[in-house]
């Protein structure tokens, strides 16, 4: 590991990379076959072809597999060594469990969204609409823009709750024990409240225009970030055997930090693109409203109120985050957080097995560090 002495942590992710990389070609290994299983399964044809377009939105190979990924290594780390061996195919055909409630989220949120593309392909929305365009080529039909639109609305809603509902039976049908399976679920089923939550208020607070707290958006990146990496390992550390009190909680607590964090980072690599699209949701707009004088906020007001925007406008909008430390707060309180989650992996006892502690604490300062 290479620190280089500046303002922040810089390392040399190469390890970290090629663990991903390597179990990354598991994960998706391990979705090909549950589709294809699922697929052959399946009697009814309507079905079969749904499966298949859901299929085609999950495999996108540009996906990162981090939740799946989160689960192998809380499980790996904290399970006898011994066992690792006989039981790591096991684990991985569980990990892809949170994988379908992450793309069943994705789906909700880039159709709450209007989003239309996603990991350089069409969100799951646009998808299907592009889909039935095909079929309607030929055809004429009625009043065809407003019924191809509300299918993939209609078929979105439904292939997202079928995400979430997929990746519970995974679960349920796990060769695990029955009591740490049903444990498992209930921190599953949890997640799926907290994604649920974070979107209910976003929402309403969009609706309704109300002007989001710094408070409130923590909050939202908990229950709609963070809480999915927090779940994911704790699963993984359940199904270990893991002991709740000085194992599962501590490692529980880490992620959380490191969910937190991610969610800030992600705001702080897409600033331009949040500040195209006049967001004021995120953590950096948020922080510069608070510290902004009378010019600087009639500014920003006149900005985010503009329909088309400049370059001008947009470096503008820049130089008034960097003039009120808003960018530089944002960064603050990422690296607090990556630091809070160290410390926290700290606490675990008995350790993580030594590559699974090296991998939880690379993967902190990772996720602060992060170009991408």
């Amino acid at each position: 590991m290479i620190y280089i002495s500046t303002n922040d942590y810089f390392c040399d992710f190469s390890v970290i990379e090629e663990f991903f990389k390597t179990e990354k070609a598991h994960i998706d290994a391990e979705l090909g076959r549950y589709f294809s299983q699922l697929y052959k399964t399946e009697k009814d044809i309507l079905l079969k072809d749904f499966i298949a377009q859901l299929e085609k939105f999950v495999l996108n190979k540009k996906a990162k597999r981090i939740h799946p990924v989160l689960l192998s290594a809380a499980f790996s780390g904290i399970v006898n060594p011994m066992y690792l061996e006989d039981q790591i195919n096991q684990i991985r055909e569980v990990s892809i469990s949170v994988e379908l409630l992450h793309s069943g989220h994705l789906i909700h949120d880039d159709l709450l969204d209007d989003d239309i593309v996603r990991r350089g392909k069409p969100t799951f929305h646009i998808q299907l609409e592009n889909e039935l365009n095909q079929i309607y080529k030929e055809i004429i039909v009625p009043k065809k823009d407003e019924i191809v639109k509300l299918y993939g609305r209609d078929m979105s809603i439904l292939g997202g709750t079928q995400g979430y509902m997929l990746g519970l039976d995974i679960l349920k049908s796990a060769k695990f024990p029955e009591h740490t399976k049903l444990l498992a679920i209930n921190e599953y089923t949890q997640a799926m409240n907290f994604l649920m939550k974070g979107q209910l208020v976003e929402e309403y607070m969009n609706y309704n225009n109300i002007t989001m707290t710094l408070e409130q958006y923590l909050n939202i990146a908990e229950w709609e970030r963070a809480r999915l990496f927090e779940k994911s390992a704790k699963i993984g550390a359940i199904l270990a055997k893991g002991n709740i009190h000085y194992q599962i909680n501590p490692l529980s607590d880490a992620l959380l930090s490191i969910g937190q964090a991610h969610a800030i980072r992600d705001d702080i690599l897409d600033l331009e693109d949040d500040i195209k699209s006049r967001n004021r949701s995120k953590i950096v707009y948020i922080l510069a409203v608070q510290n902004t004088n009378e010019e600087q906020s009639k500014k920003l007001n006149e900005i985010y109120r503009t329909e088309n925007l400049t370059n001008n406008d947009i470096n503008e909008v820049k130089d008034i985050f960097t003039e009120t430390n808003a960018l530089l707060i944002a960064e603050h309180l990422a690296k607090n957080l990556m630091e809070q989650s160290k410390t926290k992996l700290k606490d675990i006892y008995p350790d993580l097995n030594r590559a699974q502690k090296d991998f939880f604490n690379q993967f902190s300062e990772f996720v602060y560090t992060r170009k991408y």
